[in-house]
């Protein structure tokens, strides 16, 4: 199973690249809604199978060969791979630090308290990288629909199936 959670996490972090590259920061807004909540969220059932510093190396790897994975696919990507990386490695460290400090509290309040956190960082520092400036307008759209992705995908992953439970 963990094959199939490592495939579905590279498979929507190069989708979400390529429709930005495609669509340029309008595609921000396509990729919020589903595909950057799920990588999120999925970091959160990583975060409570792997520890220490096992997290820290397979979560960099995964980020990483995604980007790599972008490159590879399409040289011309080079802007929305670093972007992609960057704010992905800035955000689900904040976003880890921050589970982590609430290690003990609901897993409603781990998943989308992290989220919440690495949402604003990963819209900020891509926007910034790959664009080279912040649309204020899209970063709050993105933002809010990555929130509510975000709780679609908890309550599907940790509510209405219990993948967590499944995918151990």
């Amino acid at each position: 199973m963990l094959v199939i959670k490592i495939s579905l996490y590279l498979f929507t972090f190069v989708l979400s690249n390529f429709i930005v590259l495609w669509f340029g920061a309008t595609g921000l807004i396509f990729t919020a809604l589903f595909l950057i909540p799920f990588d999120f969220v999925m970091r959160c059932m990583f975060h409570e199978q792997w520890k220490g510093i096992d997290l820290v190396i397979r979560l960099g790897c995964l980020i990483s060969v995604a980007s790599l994975l972008t490159l590879l696919i399409n040289k011309d990507s080079i802007n929305i791979a670093t972007a992609s990386m960057l704010g992905f490695v800035s955000a689900q460290t904040f976003a880890g630090i921050f589970y982590q400090s609430v290690i003990k509290k609901s897993i409603f309040v781990k998943v989308n308290g992290s989220d919440f956190i690495g949402i604003i960082v990963d819209s900020i520092i891509f926007q910034l990288v790959a664009f080279c400036y912040i649309d204020w307008k899209i970063s709050a759209s993105q933002i809010f629909l990555k929130v509510c992705g975000g709780l679609f995908w908890y309550w599907i992953i940790f509510k209405k199936y219990k993948f967590h439970e499944q995918w151990k």
